[in-house]
């Protein structure tokens, strides 16, 4: 059991919640591995990558009878001989629902990028009532937060320890340069103690972590810096005024949170958001002084159809819509304050019990023509499924050699490692991969550096060591073929 996870201690009954591990590591994909494999082992269940679901397929009494998908770049209607399950995450990654349910301009993505909300776009066509859909989870340094990222791109997940953000002459700045947050409070997946209850702040449009040279310094430290390369991205002007302009600040604001910053040091009380007043620093009274721009992150949404214990999606009558069930984040059951593990164990005991319900045979449906599976069995020697789509075959010419590895977030991951006469690395190509984000940056990365070095043991890129551990692995079985 992992006690650290238990996040609202102070509430009734927590002593009862158990956050349980499958790996002894963190963000390794452990769950997901197990899950697949699992899954792999029948052989009655067809996968299909890359057949985003378009619309559900409804007869006249609005049960759902099938899903139209696009596969192969072909749309085709998919007949469901029993029920449909939709478990297709939340909606981060679409800046319209962002805008409309969470009330921001602009949130930093942490998981996938590719949660768009098309579960709730389908439950909709189906007639479905929407809860939640206000609740999302953050996290990250300070209230949830991450450096500022480019529109499309993931922001990187700070956990760590990280003094300089919250000891000495540094504060969070909103909008207009003010403060609004206590910067060495706590975070619980975004949230943050707020007058009785726990909520994600309001969210600002351009935040920046202001500071003085003294705490340049600290930024600078390289030792327990996770984020050793950050300076690159500050912002420096000689004056306050000069400061607020640059990041589209009010001066006046601005000038006015230093000055009164620089009492509550001096007082050593924080009389405006009660942060630890030892922790107080005043800042220079000369520049320079310096900024970085931060987002506030979302890690996912819970908002969606509602479900009922039985994992059937309802109407706004609370009547189940025929044949049609949900698991997952999407429609979650947090309604405010969320504890970690809360999503996974949706995707479980939801996940199993949509799928009992699901399979439940139903009145016959006429119209569409059923898709049958094929009756085979997994390979003994792999474990893979012939219901899985099939990896490409990866040819190997003269000095070249094939690796593959599962150590990393994603599925199998396939590399062509060419060697000359001497065995020396002369080119490390990924050929098949899933990773994302910070993962899929360091695809481009590590490989170059594994030929420089002439080793598939090279250091990790900071925040994806699970893929630089996938790479390292293929790689070093490559070169064993080598040798």
């Amino acid at each position: 059991m992992v006690d650290n996870t238990v996040e609202y201690k102070e509430l009734p009954g927590s002593e009862k919640h158990d956050v349980l591990g499958v790996t002894l590591g963190f963000f390794d994909a452990g769950l997901w591995k197990l899950l697949r494999k699992e899954v792999l082992k029948r052989d009655n269940i067809d996968v299909w990558y890359s057949s985003p679901a378009k619309h559900l397929i409804m007869d006249n009494d609005n049960n759902v009878v099938g899903v139209q998908i696009e596969h192969e770049h072909v749309l085709r209607n998919i007949t469901a001989n029993n029920g449909v399950v939709l478990a297709t995450g939340g909606f981060e990654n679409n800046q319209e629902m962002i805008e409309d349910y969470l009330g921001a301009s602009k949130l930093s993505p942490l998981g996938s990028l590719y949660n768009k909300g098309i579960g709730i776009k389908l439950g909709a066509e189906a007639g479905a009532q929407m809860w939640h859909m206000n609740n999302f989870e953050s996290l990250g340094m300070l209230h949830g937060m991450a450096f500022k990222t480019e529109p499309g791109t993931q922001g990187r997940l700070i956990l760590a320890d990280w003094k300089a953000l919250n000891e000495g002459s540094v504060f969070l700045a909103g909008d207009d340069g003010s403060r609004y947050y206590p910067e060495d409070e706590t975070n619980r997946h975004g949230h943050i103690y707020s007058h009785g209850y726990w909520k994600v702040p309001q969210n600002q449009d351009h935040p920046h972590i202001i500071f003085d040279q003294k705490q340049y310094e600290k930024f600078a430290e390289k030792e327990g810096n996770p984020a050793p390369n950050i300076l690159e991205k500050v912002i420096k002007a000689d004056t306050l005024e000069e400061l607020a302009e640059k990041i589209d600040a009010k001066v006046d604001v601005l000038k006015e949170t230093v000055a009164d910053f620089n009492k509550f040091a001096e007082d050593k009380h924080d009389y405006a958001y009660h942060r630890n007043g030892e922790s107080l620093t005043a800042f220079d009274e000369q520049g320079p002084y310096y900024a970085l721009a931060v987002q506030q992150t979302v890690l996912n949404t819970q908002g969606g159809p509602r479900r009922n214990s039985r994992a059937e999606i309802l109407d706004s009558d609370n009547q189940p819509i025929g044949h049609l069930y949900s698991a997952g984040e999407l429609g979650g059951v947090s309604a405010g304050r969320y504890q970690a593990g809360e999503n996974l164990a949706e995707c479980l005991i939801f996940g199993k019990i949509a799928g009992q319900n699901a399979a439940i045979p139903k009145q016959k449906i006429s119209g569409l023509e059923s898709y049958k599976c094929k009756e085979t069995k997994p390979d003994a020697e792999s474990g893979a499924s012939e219901h899985e789509e099939k990896t490409p075959e990866f040819t190997a010419g003269k000095n070249q050699y094939i690796g593959t590895s599962d150590e990393g977030m994603g599925d199998t991951m396939t590399v062509r490692v060419t060697v000359d006469d001497n065995k020396n690395i002369k080119n490390v190509e990924v050929l098949k991969q899933s990773e994302s984000g910070i993962g899929a940056d360091a695809i481009k990365t590590i490989p170059k550096e594994m030929v420089e070095k002439n080793t598939y043991d090279v250091d990790a890129v900071s925040g994806a060591s699970a893929t630089g551990r996938a790479l390292k692995d293929a790689v070093k079985k490559a070169i064993e073929k080598a040798n």
